[in-house]
């Protein structure tokens, strides 16, 4: 064993970092440019730290008696909005209650239907003309783009037309350099994270990478990419400085 030629006694903890720290300023930066880029594309674009700063904003964002659609975005569920919503007599609609006829009519998914066709239909219209529908995106590029894969297409949907004002809330997590590197990341990680969520399996899970399968039960149907805010639209984005969702 080698000896040292010259004994160095500098304690570790004296040159180590704050790790957390350096994430929080890297995540404030990259946001915020990311916020820059929505606004040259005419969103309406905003920055905050945290899970809590972000459920303050959308509670200043959404009136008080709204019908909310739900597009299953598992980043707005982590806000834990939901109490504080009702308490603003606000109704929500989540995208398994909102059924086209063969929603409706399927069994092979976790559906909330309505008591009869109509009653559904009913609620169908109403999370698509919601007064606000909020979602989230599979990934945000750095050029200020919004990209979203869909096997229904209900989220979709609600995201593109109907609605009085769309939120989109998304977490560092899902920035991306440019559409290229959107479309892999939902490849790789969102679509199979999802299929982990429903409890199946897919090519991506397994491998660790997307095969482009064939399976009847692929989530990969429906690709969106918002390059620029749609006209006539009141559309939100929410960049939050931690990870959310998948």
């Amino acid at each position: 064993m080698r000896k040292l030629r010259q004994e160095v006694d500098v304690p570790l903890r004296e040159v180590t970092h704050d790790i957390e720290e350096i994430k929080r300023e890297f995540n404030e930066y990259r946001g915020k440019a990311l916020v820059e880029a929505l606004k040259k594309n005419r969103f309406e674009a905003y920055y905050v730290e945290n899970k809590a700063e972000a459920a303050d904003l959308l509670d200043t964002l959404i009136p008080k008696g709204s019908i909310i659609g739900v597009g299953d975005s598992h980043s707005f569920y982590q806000l834990g909005m939901e109490e504080r919503l009702k308490a603003k007599d606000c109704r929500l609609i989540p995208n398994v209650a909102a059924l086209n006829l063969h929603g409706y009519n399927s069994d092979d998914y976790g559906y909330v239907k309505a008591p009869t066709r109509e009653q559904a239909r009913d609620i169908l219209a109403d999370y698509l003309t919601s007064d606000v529908f909020v979602l989230s995106a599979n990934a945000i590029t750095m050029e200020g783009e919004i990209v979203n894969v869909d096997g229904v297409g209900n989220r979709i949907a609600g995201s593109l037309y109907g609605a009085d004002r769309i939120i989109v809330v998304v977490g560092v997590n899902k920035i991306t350099r440019n559409e290229e590197e959107a479309r892999t990341r939902i490849a790789d990680i969102a679509a199979p994270m999802n299929k982990i969520k429903y409890g199946e399996v897919c090519t991506s899970v397994v491998t660790g990478k997307c095969g482009n399968c064939r399976d009847v039960n692929r989530f990969c149907n429906i690709t969106t990419i918002i390059h620029k805010r749609p006209i006539e639209s009141d559309f939100h984005v929410v960049v939050v400085g931690e990870d959310l969702g998948f």
